[in-house]
C-alpha cells in the first residue's frame, strides 16, 4: 500500500488537469497513489485523466456519470485512496517538486500533528496579481500561543496540505453542521488549528491558482449567518479541548478575530444587510 493517498477532484478542468498531474508525477516522493474524482466532466478531462491512468498505475480514473455538488466530490473522494496520510489537490493547483516530501517528514516527525502544511502563493489568472502568505510565527512555545497564531495566520489553502487520514475524516464530518461552502476549507482546519496540531514544512511551497469566478458568495445575511454557524461549531470544538478556562477565553477571543478575517468581519457584514434589508423595503414591488 502506497504511503500517501492523492485525491484529486475535477470537473471540466481541461485546461489545467495536465499540468497539475504532471506536477504530482514529478514529485520527489514517490510512495503515492492519485485518485481521480472526475464528476461526470464533459470538456475533454475525461480523457486526459485516463490517459494518465494509463501510463503511471499510481494514478487511478474514477468517473463519475452523474454531476455532484463540488463538496459531496471531494468527500467521495477521501473515501477512495487507504493510505495512512491523505491530501486533497485541485485540478488547477501546483506545487515545488520536494512538497510531497517536505509535508510527509514534517508529520512523520510531529506524532502529534492532524495536518502538515507549506507557504502558500497566491496567483489570480484574471488580475494577474500574486502574493505570499507565509507561515504563522507564534510568540511562544506553547500550545495556546501556537494556536493563536495558526488561528490568525492561516490560509484557506491549508486544506489542500498533508492529512492524517484518521484526523480528516474526524475533522470533514464538521461539514455536516454547516450548509455552506464558503469558509468550509477553513472549518475542517479548524480542530487541527485550535489544537496546535498543524506542523510546518516551510522548505516548499504550494501554489494557488485562482482560474475560475467562485459560485459559493453569499450576500450580506447569508455571510452573517455562516458566521454565526462557524463561530458555534468552533466554539463547541474549543469547549471539548483539555485547555484551562482562561486559555479557552483567549481562544475563542482569537476566534472572534479569526472568523471578522475568514469568514465574514462581523460590523461591516450586518450593516450591508440592514443597507440591503432597508432598500427592498422601500423598492417598488
Amino acid at each position: 500500500m502506497a504511503r500517501v493517498s492523492i485525491a484529486v477532484p475535477t470537473y471540466n478542468g481541461v485546461q489545467t488537469i495536465s499540468e497539475s498531474l504532471n506536477c504530482l508525477r514529478g514529485q520527489s516522493f514517490e510512495d503515492f497513489e492519485v485518485i481521480i474524482c472526475d464528476n461526470a466532466s464533459t470538456d475533454g478531462t475525461s480523457e486526459i485523466c485516463a490517459e494518465f491512468a494509463r501510463k503511471d498505475r499510481r494514478f487511478r480514473h474514477v468517473r463519475s456519470n452523474i454531476n455532484v455538488p463540488v463538496m459531496e466530490n471531494f468527500k467521495k473522494a477521501l473515501h477512495l485512496g487507504e493510505a495512512a496520510y491523505f491530501m486533497w489537490r485541485a485540478d488547477d493547483d501546483l506545487t515545488d517538486e520536494n512538497h510531497l516530501e517536505a509535508t510527509v517528514n514534517a508529520l512523520d516527525r510531529d506524532g502529534d500533528a492532524r495536518l502538515a502544511v507549506t507557504p502558500v502563493h497566491r496567483i489570480n489568472t484574471s488580475t494577474g496579481r500574486e502574493a505570499d502568505y507565509p507561515l504563522p510565527v507564534s510568540e511562544g512555545s506553547d500550545r495556546l500561543s501556537r494556536a493563536k497564531a495558526i488561528l490568525l495566520g492561516c490560509h484557506p489553502s491549508w486544506f489542500y496540505g498533508l492529512w492524517r487520514r484518521d484526523a480528516v475524516i474526524e475533522d470533514i464530518a464538521v461539514l455536516r453542521d454547516y450548509p455552506y461552502a464558503w469558509a468550509a476549507d477553513h472549518l475542517t482546519t479548524m480542530r487541527a488549528m485550535i489544537n496546535g496540531q498543524v506542523a510546518f514544512a516551510p522548505e516548499a511551497t504550494f501554489t494557488q491558482r485562482i482560474m475560475r469566478e467562485a459560485s459559493y458568495h453569499l450576500q450580506p445575511a447569508e455571510r452573517l449567518a455562516a458566521r454565526r454557524k462557524y463561530v458555534e461549531i468552533a466554539r463547541r470544538i474549543i469547549a471539548e479541548t483539555n485547555y484551562t478556562a482562561r486559555e479557552k477565553i483567549v481562544l475563542k477571543k482569537a476566534l472572534e478575530q479569526h472568523a471578522n478575517k475568514r469568514v465574514a468581519p462581523w460590523f461591516r457584514m450586518y450593516k450591508r444587510a440592514l443597507r440591503q434589508r432597508i432598500t427592498a423595503m422601500f423598492s417598488p414591488a
